[in-house]
């Protein structure tokens, strides 16, 4: 199997996680690295990069998940990420020499981004508080049943 350089292993991890996120099959994704690197490589060293990309994302999500203010960076990042998309496409909407079709595309984009934008500052003061959402499916049973625990004895 061939050497790949640093920024070639980027380009191969980046290609296995996002056309594996797109559900393409293994032999189309090994298709796809052999000719963007022009060198092939083996089902094994693909299987590895994959679960290579799980454990880093375990990683970080468990950094996140045990650092509250690591969490708040990342989510208040997200938010400023969303802010300068809407500035970028107010840019294009108030500039008068882009094409209406142009400024048609980025106002939808703007109203979406604006539904993101609304939905991340509605959840935000749950997670300031620390109020925990139920993270795994028996956590979000035993919130359902306690739910219609409470409503039944309302109910009687």
């Amino acid at each position: 199997m061939p050497k790949f350089t640093a920024p070639e292993r980027e380009i191969i991890k980046t290609l296995v996680a996002s056309l594996s996120l797109k559900r393409i099959p293994d032999l189309e994704i090994l298709g796809e690295i052999e000719r963007q690197t022009h060198k092939p490589i083996s089902q094994r060293y693909l299987t590895d990069i994959k679960q290579l990309i799980k454990r880093e994302n375990f990683h970080w999500y468990k950094t996140l998940r045990e650092s509250q203010y690591d969490f708040l960076h990342e989510y208040k990042e997200r938010i400023n990420e969303i802010m300068d998309l809407q500035r970028y496409h107010q840019q294009i909407i108030n500039n008068d020499r882009e094409p209406t079709p142009v400024k048609q595309t980025s106002l939808a984009e703007l109203h979406r981004l604006s539904i993101t934008l609304s939905n991340l500052y509605d959840v935000a003061p749950g997670i300031v508080n620390g109020i925990t959402l139920p993270t795994s499916p028996e956590d979000k049973t035993t919130e359902q049943q306690s739910t219609i625990s409470e409503e039944s004895e309302i109910i009687v």
